[in-house]
């Protein structure tokens, strides 16, 4: 719930060995010293003029004497105690120790005499060592989307805090509400930018400065609210819980907020006096919501809210409930065969109290015919042999859900349902390595998928074969035929008029064919003869 943070800056103007200056030429004077550093006390103007001074300390403690610090005459150091670290510069009259310790703070007196040895003067001072603010920090964290901002000093005597939003200094229009100290604010909504903490004292001064941003962060936080009497509230562990005691204080002449076993809050008006727990809480009169910020089971208990009217007669009282659970965190989901190809998975959250679960697959509720054992609702299942898919496993509690998810497939188990030696045998065994009823074994969709497929691959080669002799024939005989034509041929044909029997429908005639080349054509006297008649062939097959 930490509001996003930018650029850091820190800024030390005074450091430890710090030197301070105090004019301590009036009556009265307040000078201030860093804790182990220097200061420089401005006593008079002229020593010269001067013919007998002494600075002394005051006792701190009442049997103690007065300790005389230093003696200067005619201008001229007599005696300084302090010598191994102080120093005093006649010409300007300036006193100056190093190396403060706090048994140097204290009052201290400056006497004045005339050359007649009476005090014509005597002038008192105080001095006070204090330690250097050294470092600040800034820790911020949203509640009821408001920012609420620490802000943390290391070392420093009576610090003081100043606070500025973007370069002005916050009031009212900005702040909902700041402790007594003012090293705690809450600001109001919509409220972003550059906010600077300052923290100082006398003799130092550091300031921290961050980019804040809208409280948007609601991680681990839970509202309720007591207007309803005898209301439960849930709160997480670690995280914050907001409760609306009532609408606006300004409204309520006299309340009082208690726990089991203290009064946590007591106001009046819009001026309350909280018994803050340990830091943790926060209460805003505008809003009148009371916030616990770190929850601990200890915090779980009965609260009550009394009303009075401004006689101090009780008007009204409410109760509320607090229970602080922890939250869910990281989910484990352990899948895990067992002997008879169940499969059993776990869901193991981190942490988490009250917790409530339910399963899914592939996006839907497990049946009971998925489910050999368990429940939705139990933190372990036991799925049947022949389950895969998306499971999820989702876990929440009154405060936080938390959900995984994981991939997962059968254990290898195929159901084997045969007569063996018979004997009927149907139960779930593991395909891999299995002997058991092998000519009857009942294949799984997979494996008759792999045979299907080795057949149509089979068929396709005859196929592909067949087409290929086919074609490669068709080739061989058209060549053939291309080859034959190449040269023409010649025959010499005679006609044989042979009537050997007639019918309806056609007469047959035999003819007898004598090849012949035109190189070897017959003789003029023969052709006479004979009459032959003579045409170009082609020979087909």
């Amino acid at each position: 719930m930490k509001a996003v943070v930018g650029l850091l800056i820190v800024l030390l103007e005074v450091s430890h060995a710090a030197e301070t200056y105090c004019d301590a030429r009036q009556k009265g004077a307040q000078c201030y010293g860093a804790l182990g550093g220097a200061v420089a006390f401005k006593l008079m103007d002229e020593t010269s003029e001067k013919h007998r001074f002494n600075l002394n300390k005051e006792a701190s403690v009442t049997n103690e004497s007065n300790q005389i610090i230093l003696i200067v005459k005619s201008n001229v150091i007599i005696s300084n105690t302090m010598s191994s670290r102080s120093v005093f510069i006649l010409n300007n009259g300036t006193f100056k120790i190093n190396n403060l310790s706090r048994s140097d703070g204290g009052k201290y007196t400056l006497e004045i005499f005339g050359s007649d040895r009476k005090r014509k003067e005597n002038r008192t001072l105080q001095l006070h060592v204090q330690a250097p603010v050294s470092s600040v920090r800034m820790i911020s964290e949203c509640v009821a989307q408001l920012l609420k901002v620490s802000c943390l000093s290391e070392g420093g005597d009576s610090p003081q805090y100043s606070w500025f939003l973007n370069g002005q200094p916050t009031g009212d229009t900005e702040i909902v509400n700041r402790n007594p100290v003012n090293n705690i604010i809450i600001l109001k909504q919509n409220m972003s930018g550059y906010l600077t903490c300052s923290v100082w004292n006398k003799i130092s001064r550091v300031s921290e400065e961050r980019r804040i941003s809208l409280c948007e962060d609601k991680t681990h936080e839970t509202q309720c609210s007591i207007q309803e009497d005898k209301a439960k509230c849930y709160g997480a562990l670690g995280g914050a819980v907001v409760i609306q005691l009532m609408n606006n204080t300004s409204q309520t002449p006299k309340y009082e907020w208690k726990n089991k076993t203290s009064t946590i809050l007591r106001g009046r008006w819009n001026n309350f006096a909280p018994n803050d727990i340990e830091g943790r809480n926060i209460f805003i009169p505008l809003y009148g919501t009371f916030s616990i910020m770190n929850l601990c089971r200890a915090d779980s208990g009965s609260y009550t809210l009394e009303t009075f009217d401004s006689d101090g007669r009780k008007i009204e009282e409410k109760n509320l409930q607090l229970i602080v659970e922890a939250p869910v965190s990281s989910i484990k989901l352990v899948p895990e065969c067992l002997s008879q190809g169940q499969m059993k998975v776990s869901c193991h959250p981190d942490a988490g109290d009250s917790l409530q679960y339910n399963w899914t697959l592939d996006g839907r509720t497990l049946t009971d015919s998925e489910l050999f054992s368990g429940s939705n609702e139990t933190d372990v299942i036991v799925l049947r042999q022949n389950i895969s898919g998306r499971l999820v496993c989702s876990v929440w509690n009154r405060i936080s859900s938390l959900s995984t998810e994981k991939t997962i497939s059968t254990c290898g188990y195929i159901f084997i349902n045969c007569t063996y030696n018979e004997t009927q045998i149907s139960e779930w065994v593991l395909a891999e390595g299995n002997t058991l009823c092998v000519d009857a074994v009942a294949y799984s969709v997979e494996d008759m998928l792999g045979v299907l497929a080795s057949v149509f691959l089979a068929l396709l080669f005859l196929l592909a074969v067949g087409i290929g002799f086919i074609c490669a024939h068709k080739k061989k005989h058209t060549f053939q035929v291309e080859k034959d034509n190449s040269e023409p041929i010649y025959a010499e044909v005679r006609i044989v008029a042979q009537q050997e029997r007639q019918t309806e429908e056609s007469v047959e005639e035999e003819v007898e064919v004598k090849q012949e080349t035109l190189s070897e054509l017959p003789q003029q006297s023969e052709v006479a003869a004979v009459a032959p008649i003579y045409a170009q062939v082609r020979k087909v097959r």
